[in-house]
């Protein structure tokens, strides 16, 4: 649900959450995850250093600056998708108000069924 995205709002998006009748199981735990975009700054501060050190005429330095960067992890770089919350044993008889396991977040639900065409 790509269009939950602003923190600190209520949003009522009133979709399936789990389609049941193509499910193998009536039981479904749920995980919402934030996606950040996997965005990668290290060729970002790369591309600003640069810059700096050649606005500031300390070239010399580029060595120094260009192995510190090349020593930080490429995970700590990147913006990967966050954990939000997760709720467990979700049912076709589940309903009302759910509060995630980790407390940031909460969802109402209703079971919904879906006629086959």
């Amino acid at each position: 649900m790509p269009y939950l995205d602003n923190d600190g709002t209520t949003y009522y998006p009133n979709q399936l959450l789990v389609h049941f009748n193509a499910y193998k199981y009536n039981l479904a735990d749920v995980v919402m995850m934030e996606d950040d975009g996997d965005t990668n700054y290290q060729q970002l501060a790369q591309a600003i250093v640069s810059a700096l050190l050649t606005i500031i005429d300390a070239g010399v330095y580029a060595p120094l600056v260009d192995a510190i960067l090349a020593a930080i992890p490429n995970s700590w770089w990147t913006d990967d998708a966050d954990y939000v919350d997760s709720w467990y044993t979700h049912s076709t008889a589940s309903s009302g108000r759910l509060n995630g396991a980790a407390g940031n977040g909460w969802m109402n639900v209703s079971p919904y069924f879906v006629q086959p065409l």
